[in-house]
């Protein structure tokens, strides 16, 4: 199978835009969030070895029953499919592991070659490349204060959590990533300013057809104008205190503050408050999923732990 393609950002920095875009390749089936990549692996691993089909139909009715994911209806339905649990069980038996199944229930989505995922935490990368190690990522950035500022309209956030996620996004990209040439770090207003460099890139590093790229631009052009509609929703004061605690990885990534003239400091304990009282709630509903959700490699992320 050809490598996956992983669009990966924080919430608010254009991965939607860039999921219409490689989603509407001719080749591509794209999960939106998809969950089951990475929660599916897990219960792969605490099902145990597959010896027949009838074990993988159970491990079908479990990533149904246990994986919540709203987004892919459309995808959890091929669960239920004989054709797509005979594929699948055809791939692991060529090669044994949960990444054939899932690049069989991905493919069925639009009968494709190709397939990829959405994410919002680069922190899961690691664990992806294990299942897929010739995987490529289009990592964005966007500037932290129209990140903010699009947070807190949208999910009502407050600057202190969402200046902590996009540090944690920003921490990765410029101290993990390294020279790494499966990732392409791309700034939102530079690509959609000119989407076609890293649509090409993409397209060419996963074998998909650069052709159909010029269509793509056209049904789903960018727009950057809209990009700097955060100056008229952050005032003043707010504006600073999103550049202070973003002060230090903003400036390396090319983001220049225009008011602060220091960093500060969102303190560990904090910042572990503001996580797990944003999704504590949800983890309290379901906490058999901390281990599936990978919730401590993501506070450890949060808390700067490699």
């Amino acid at each position: 199978m050809p490598p996956p393609l992983f669009i990966v950002g924080t919430a608010r920095s254009g991965t939607s835009w860039v999921f219409d875009l490689i989603a509407s390749h001719p080749d591509m089936s794209m999960g939106f969030e998809s969950k089951l990549p990475l929660e599916g692996a897990e219960l792969y691993r605490q099902f145990g070895n597959l010896s027949s089909k009838e074990d993988l139909l159970r491990l079908f009715d479990e990533l149904q029953g246990q994986i919540h994911d709203p987004m892919n209806t459309k995808l959890h339905r091929l669960l239920d499919q004989p054709a797509v649990l005979e594929a699948a069980w055809e791939a692991h038996q060529s090669a044994p592991g949960w990444a054939a199944i899932c690049e069989t229930i991905f493919c069925s989505l639009e009968s494709t070659t190709h397939w990829g995922n959405k994410l919002l935490r680069v922190e899961t990368t690691p664990d992806l490349l294990k299942l897929w190690p010739e995987a490529r990522f289009i990592v964005l950035t966007r500037d932290p204060r129209a990140v903010v500022a699009s947070q807190e309209v949208k999910f009502d956030t407050s600057i202190a959590y969402s200046a902590t996620y996009w540090r944690t996004h920003a921490d990765w990209v410029l101290n993990r990533i390294g020279d790494d040439k499966r990732f392409l770090v791309v700034d939102l207003t530079e690509m959609a300013t000119d989407p076609r460099p890293t649509l090409e890139w993409a397209f060419l590093q996963t074998g998909l057809d650069c052709e159909p790229i010029t269509k793509l631009i056209a049904d789903h052009p960018g727009d950057p104008g809209r990009l700097e509609k955060w100056r008229g929703s952050l005032s003043p004061e707010r504006q600073r205190e999103v550049e202070e605690y973003c002060f230090a990885p903003m400036t390396r990534l090319g983001y220049q503050p225009e008011l602060a003239t220091k960093h500060r400091e969102i303190g560990k304990l904090r910042r572990l408050w503001l996580v797990t009282s944003f999704h504590g709630r949800e983890l309290l509903k379901d906490p058999g999923s901390i281990r599936r959700k990978r919730v401590f490699k993501r506070l450890g992320a949060v808390l700067g732990i490699r």
